[in-house]
């Protein structure tokens, strides 16, 4: 009877450990985003999709599907939000150099 208990009580703890293990090891499961890193992958991603559109619209008025107004309307706006884009990730490229040399001097005054 006691080895039976005891197998029980072995067997349900292993139960327990296998079904909590993912809630244990959740660091390693869900790793902590930067934010800067996820705004890096943002603003590249909208300027990929900005080069498209520019590269869609090109090929819009070559076909013929737009009018010269409208081609150079909507040219000039996708333009002016792909400059905003770039310098916004050049911006950002910046800031993390200077942020990196900080940290460089931090480690060698050390």
């Amino acid at each position: 009877m006691i080895y039976l208990i005891l197998w029980l009580f072995i067997l349900s703890t292993m139960l327990l450990v296998y079904l909590y293990y993912p809630f244990l090891k959740r660091d390693q499961a869900f790793p902590e985003v930067d934010p800067v890193e996820e705004r890096r992958q943002t603003l590249t991603l909208e300027r990929e999709q900005s080069y498209t559109a520019l590269a869609d619209l090109d090929e819009d008025f070559e076909t013929g599907k737009l009018s010269i107004q409208d081609y150079q309307k909507l040219r000039t706006e996708l333009l002016q939000e792909t400059a905003e884009i770039v310098s916004q990730l050049e911006a950002d490229a910046a800031i993390d150099v200077e942020s990196e040399i900080e940290k460089y001097k931090r480690q060698q005054q050390r």
